[in-house]
């Protein structure tokens, strides 16, 4: 199955009467929201739009792929999050053995190989967190496994810049993506407008 056609069969927040194809595929692969780090993501930002749950993806979001445990600031953000009423759990592609000692070593619950952005992961984690994925915010650093995966299920996607942006690899995906990520700031800047 192409792109554009499981795009069209799997993103409910763009299936409008009159749009066309190309429509549905940059919708899907625009977030929501963008911003620099995940500590931006503030639990009045997420409650304001009635998000009670976060999938976070962990390499290039919550930490470097090159870090093995998460730091002092990442353990005080979840417990923001958890203190404001906000589940989080952690959503990532990388192996069970990386993913389960980051994630216990903080206290969350985790779904390893989550083979982002196809749906089965991220519904594994709406379950975990027992919510449905109009309540959830998806965060992550890339723009082809979080924000499409996310969007097509139709959670709230926070793209944030990845940590690891100075490798060569990491660098060329970002400027791929850089087209997209404009788009989701000037769409985070309508939203603030309504939200406030």
């Amino acid at each position: 199955m192409n792109l554009s056609r499981t795009i069209s069969i799997c993103m409910p927040k763009a299936k409008q009467k009159g749009r066309g194809i190309t429509y549905l595929i940059l919708q899907a692969l625009t977030p929501d929201c963008v911003f620099n780090t995940i500590y931006e993501i503030t639990p009045d930002f997420l409650c304001k739009r009635g998000i009670h749950g976060a999938l976070i993806d962990i390499d290039g979001t919550a930490a470097s792929h090159r870090t093995e445990l998460p730091e002092k600031q990442l353990h005080h953000y979840i417990a923001s999050l958890q203190q404001a009423g906000i589940r989080a759990a952690f959503l990532s592609n990388n192996h069970a053995a990386r993913v389960k000692k980051f994630s216990e070593a903080i206290g969350i619950p985790f779904i390893s190989r989550a083979v982002k952005p196809l749906p089965f992961g991220f519904r594994k984690g709406a379950a975990v967190l027992r919510l449905p994925m109009k309540e959830i915010a998806v965060i992550g650093d890339q723009i082809f496994t979080d924000v499409i995966g996310g969007n097509c299920l139709g959670a709230l996607t926070c793209q944030v810049r990845s940590i690891d942006r100075g490798e060569f690899w990491i660098g060329v995906r970002c400027r791929l993506e850089q087209t997209f990520i404009e788009r989701g700031r000037r769409k985070m800047q309508e939203d603030e407008k309504n939200v406030h």
